[in-house]
Protein backbone atom coordinates (compact mmCIF):
# COMPACT_ATOMS: atom_id res chain seq x y z
CA UNK A 1 0.00 0.00 0.00
CA UNK A 2 1.58 3.35 -1.14
CA UNK A 3 1.48 5.90 1.46
CA UNK A 4 0.63 9.54 0.28
CA UNK A 5 1.86 12.83 0.92
CA UNK A 6 -1.03 13.72 3.66
CA UNK A 7 0.13 10.71 5.51
CA UNK A 8 4.01 12.46 5.33
CA UNK A 9 1.78 15.70 6.61
CA UNK A 10 0.50 14.02 9.24
CA UNK A 11 3.29 12.31 10.26
CA UNK A 12 5.93 15.53 10.14
CA UNK A 13 2.92 17.03 12.45
CA UNK A 14 3.16 14.50 14.89
CA UNK A 15 7.37 14.64 15.16
CA UNK A 16 6.83 18.70 15.36
CA UNK A 17 4.37 18.25 18.44
CA UNK A 18 6.49 15.17 20.18
CA UNK A 19 9.80 15.45 18.44
CA UNK A 20 11.32 12.71 21.31
CA UNK A 21 8.86 10.19 20.22
CA UNK A 22 10.55 10.38 16.49
CA UNK A 23 14.30 11.49 17.24
CA UNK A 24 17.21 11.17 19.16
CA UNK A 25 18.03 14.78 19.21
CA UNK A 26 15.36 17.48 17.82
CA UNK A 27 17.63 19.94 15.91
CA UNK A 28 17.86 20.76 12.84
CA UNK A 29 20.14 19.00 11.91
CA UNK A 30 18.37 15.59 12.98
CA UNK A 31 15.11 16.90 11.41
CA UNK A 32 16.63 17.03 8.20
CA UNK A 33 17.97 13.95 7.88
CA UNK A 34 15.05 12.30 8.83
CA UNK A 35 12.99 14.46 6.40
CA UNK A 36 15.61 13.38 3.76
CA UNK A 37 15.28 9.77 5.26
CA UNK A 38 11.70 9.43 4.22
CA UNK A 39 12.43 10.87 0.55
CA UNK A 40 15.21 8.68 0.26
CA UNK A 41 12.84 5.78 1.37
CA UNK A 42 10.34 6.83 -1.34
CA UNK A 43 12.71 6.69 -4.20
CA UNK A 44 13.43 10.75 -3.79
CA UNK A 45 9.99 11.31 -4.73
CA UNK A 46 8.52 12.89 -1.57
CA UNK A 47 10.57 16.07 -2.00
CA UNK A 48 10.43 16.05 -5.85
CA UNK A 49 9.71 19.78 -6.52
CA UNK A 50 10.87 20.93 -2.74
CA UNK A 51 13.89 22.41 -3.92
CA UNK A 52 12.83 24.57 -7.26
CA UNK A 53 9.67 25.80 -5.19
CA UNK A 54 12.22 26.88 -1.97
CA UNK A 55 14.15 28.72 -4.28
CA UNK A 56 11.27 30.95 -5.94
CA UNK A 57 10.61 31.79 -2.12
CA UNK A 58 13.66 32.56 -1.72
CA UNK A 59 14.45 34.37 -5.09
CA UNK A 60 18.19 32.81 -5.00
CA UNK A 61 20.19 29.97 -4.55
CA UNK A 62 19.56 27.62 -7.82
CA UNK A 63 22.22 25.95 -6.83
CA UNK A 64 21.87 25.30 -2.97
CA UNK A 65 20.43 22.04 -1.38
CA UNK A 66 16.89 22.26 -0.01
CA UNK A 67 17.95 22.06 3.55
CA UNK A 68 20.64 25.15 3.27
CA UNK A 69 17.76 26.95 1.59
CA UNK A 70 15.48 26.79 4.50
CA UNK A 71 18.21 27.71 6.63
CA UNK A 72 18.43 30.40 4.42
CA UNK A 73 15.20 31.52 4.94
CA UNK A 74 15.23 31.12 8.70
CA UNK A 75 17.72 33.40 8.80
CA UNK A 76 19.71 35.00 5.39
CA UNK A 77 23.13 35.70 6.86
CA UNK A 78 26.28 33.95 4.99
CA UNK A 79 26.92 29.79 5.11
CA UNK A 80 26.16 28.85 8.38
CA UNK A 81 27.08 25.13 9.63
CA UNK A 82 23.81 23.55 10.46
CA UNK A 83 24.92 21.81 12.93
CA UNK A 84 26.61 24.28 15.00
CA UNK A 85 23.89 26.76 15.05
CA UNK A 86 22.75 28.49 18.30
CA UNK A 87 19.98 26.79 20.20
CA UNK A 88 17.47 29.91 19.21
CA UNK A 89 18.74 29.87 15.29
CA UNK A 90 18.13 26.42 15.33
CA UNK A 91 14.68 25.91 17.05
CA UNK A 92 13.35 29.10 14.68
CA UNK A 93 15.23 26.69 11.40
CA UNK A 94 13.16 23.25 12.96
CA UNK A 95 9.65 25.47 12.63
CA UNK A 96 10.50 27.10 9.61
CA UNK A 97 11.58 23.62 8.15
CA UNK A 98 7.67 22.01 9.51
CA UNK A 99 5.93 25.19 8.33
CA UNK A 100 7.64 24.95 4.75
CA UNK A 101 7.07 21.19 4.58
CA UNK A 102 3.80 21.76 4.93
CA UNK A 103 2.67 24.39 2.69
CA UNK A 104 4.79 22.44 0.11
CA UNK A 105 3.31 19.04 0.87
CA UNK A 106 -0.06 20.92 0.93
CA UNK A 107 0.64 22.27 -2.71
CA UNK A 108 1.99 19.09 -3.79
CA UNK A 109 -1.45 16.54 -3.06
CA UNK A 110 -3.45 19.42 -5.07
CA UNK A 111 -3.87 18.30 -8.62
CA UNK A 112 -1.82 20.36 -10.23
CA UNK A 113 0.72 21.28 -7.84
CA UNK A 114 3.61 20.21 -9.41
CA UNK A 115 3.18 21.10 -11.93
CA UNK A 116 2.96 24.85 -10.97
CA UNK A 117 6.01 24.76 -9.09
CA UNK A 118 7.94 24.05 -11.80
CA UNK A 119 6.29 25.96 -14.35
CA UNK A 120 7.09 28.86 -11.24
CA UNK A 121 10.10 28.20 -11.12
CA UNK A 122 11.38 27.88 -15.07
CA UNK A 123 9.69 31.26 -14.98
CA UNK A 124 12.26 32.44 -12.36
CA UNK A 125 15.11 30.42 -14.59
CA UNK A 126 13.83 32.06 -17.41
CA UNK A 127 13.81 35.81 -16.23
CA UNK A 128 17.21 35.66 -14.39
CA UNK A 129 19.02 34.62 -17.38
CA UNK A 130 17.60 38.14 -18.71
CA UNK A 131 18.51 39.88 -16.50
CA UNK A 132 22.05 37.99 -16.36
CA UNK A 133 21.74 37.34 -12.41
CA UNK A 134 22.50 33.36 -12.84
CA UNK A 135 21.89 31.96 -9.22
CA UNK A 136 22.87 35.35 -7.28
CA UNK A 137 20.75 37.14 -5.29
CA UNK A 138 21.27 40.72 -6.45
CA UNK A 139 18.90 43.42 -5.76
CA UNK A 140 18.25 44.17 -8.93
CA UNK A 141 17.34 40.42 -10.23
CA UNK A 142 13.91 39.73 -11.12
CA UNK A 143 11.86 37.30 -8.36
CA UNK A 144 8.50 35.75 -9.22
CA UNK A 145 5.06 34.94 -6.96
CA UNK A 146 5.79 31.70 -5.39
CA UNK A 147 3.30 29.15 -5.62
CA UNK A 148 0.73 28.39 -2.70
CA UNK A 149 -1.34 26.06 -1.72
CA UNK A 150 -5.01 27.18 -2.52
CA UNK A 151 -5.42 27.17 1.05
CA UNK A 152 -2.72 29.46 1.98
CA UNK A 153 -3.25 31.86 -0.85
CA UNK A 154 -4.46 34.62 0.83
CA UNK A 155 -2.79 34.63 4.11
CA UNK A 156 0.80 34.73 5.38
CA UNK A 157 2.98 31.79 5.87
CA UNK A 158 4.30 33.37 9.43
CA UNK A 159 7.84 32.77 8.03
CA UNK A 160 9.73 36.39 7.10
CA UNK A 161 8.52 37.85 3.63
CA UNK A 162 11.27 38.86 1.22
CA UNK A 163 11.33 42.03 -0.22
CA UNK A 164 9.66 41.94 -3.60
CA UNK A 165 11.46 43.49 -6.67
CA UNK A 166 10.52 44.42 -9.99
CA UNK A 167 11.02 42.27 -13.12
Amino acid sequence: MPISISNYRDLFADIRRRPGMWLIRADFASVVSFVDGCNEGNARALLTGFQPWLVTRAGCLDNHLWWSIVAHLTEPVGAKNVRDLDPELDARAVETLFDLLDEFLELRDEHDGLRRVYAVHEEWRRLRGQAGCGATSAPGCPTVPWPRAASRSGRGSGLPQRPERGA
